[in-house]
């Protein structure tokens, strides 16, 4: 059965909420309590979403009955993990209402039943595999979500280096995008710090052929200076943006160097040959990064008319 777009949509949704859920339940205590919340919205979403798709139930239920409604639809199957669900249920309770935060124990015991809540019920309800929902749909602009479908279809043919080429152009494109919708009337960007220097490197600034020693030490020094202070360009942006830097190193150190010309286009310099290739988990971080920042961007997402700018 092919699920339509907006179910697509609205299930990456509930993906989103479990894994905003997953990343809360590592924090330390009562920060880690949060993530309870995040958990049972999910489930409840995606309990709506299966009785919308079944065609079961009205109105609104409550959250256990669910497993009731859909489970006479299902037949002879039944929904799973409704006890520990229930437990999830009384948590949120207690913690919404009551001010009970849970212990880290319960904390991990519900990220394992609420993993199994969707591996279990995803398949079964709607006949995909919970991490089969992709979260690209949240990925702008379309042309950055198209290279990174086209990235999850490489890496499952185990060609690794294209699929690195693709979500590094997919990641080189959402920055761009973003960027592009803040900037001003006068074309300035807010997360502008400082010139592009793509085009100040030692050749461009005609140091080339046999060159003397003291010319050879100048352009050794423009090249550095260029360098640092591009790195340092690159990470205020990153951070600027509400990424997580450390996973962007690490995505750095994988994906290929991109350098643009002046006509427009985009070269692509791999790091790596082909025999000594990343893993496909590898590339899967490189994946889950971009979703991982796509995601972020999110969360506070703006263009200039929405500013109150009549110009724009």
């Amino acid at each position: 059965m092919e699920l339509d777009h907006t179910l697509v949509k609205r299930l990456a949704f509930v993906r989103f909420l479990y894994q905003s859920g997953l990343s809360q339940s590592h924090a330390s205590a009562p920060m880690s309590s949060a993530s309870i919340l995040a958990w049972h919205d999910s489930v409840e979403l995606f309990l709506q979403l299966a009785s919308e798709h079944l065609n079961v139930g009205g109105g609104q239920p409550a959250f256990m009955e669910y497993w009731d409604l859909l489970n006479k639809k299902l037949s002879p199957a039944e929904v799973g993990q409704k006890e520990s669900m229930r437990r999830l249920n009384k948590a949120r309770v207690a913690l919404k209402h009551h001010g009970t935060f849970p212990s880290l124990l319960d904390i991990e015991a519900f990220r394992a039943a609420v993993t199994g809540f969707y591996q279990d019920n995803t398949p079964l309800i709607f006949q995909v595999a919970f991490d089969d929902v992709s979260l690209v749909e949240f990925v702008n602009p379309v042309s950055a979500r198209h290279r990174l479908t086209q990235a999850q279809r490489l890496i499952g043919e185990g060609r690794t280096l294209d699929a690195l080429d693709e979500i590094a152009l997919a990641y080189d494109e959402m920055i761009a995008d973003y960027e592009a919708r803040k900037r001003d009337t006068s074309y300035r960007s807010p997360f502008y710090f400082g010139q592009d220097l793509s085009f100040h490197s030692s050749f461009f600034m005609g140091f080339r052929g046999n060159l003397s020693s003291k010319e050879q030490r100048l352009a050794e020094f423009v090249d550095r200076v260029k360098e640092s202070v591009e790195a340092m360009q690159g990470a205020m942006k990153v951070l600027a943006m509400g990424m997580d830097y450390r996973k962007y190193s690490r995505f750095r150190m994988l994906t290929p160097h991109l350098s643009h010309t002046f006509g427009g286009g985009t070269n692509i310099h791999r790091r790596f040959k082909e025999e000594d290739k990343p893993s496909s988990d590898a590339a899967r971080f490189c994946f889950d990064f971009v979703i991982e920042s796509a995601l972020a961007l999110a969360e506070y997402d703006y263009t200039l008319n929405q500013l109150g700018d009549k110009h724009a």
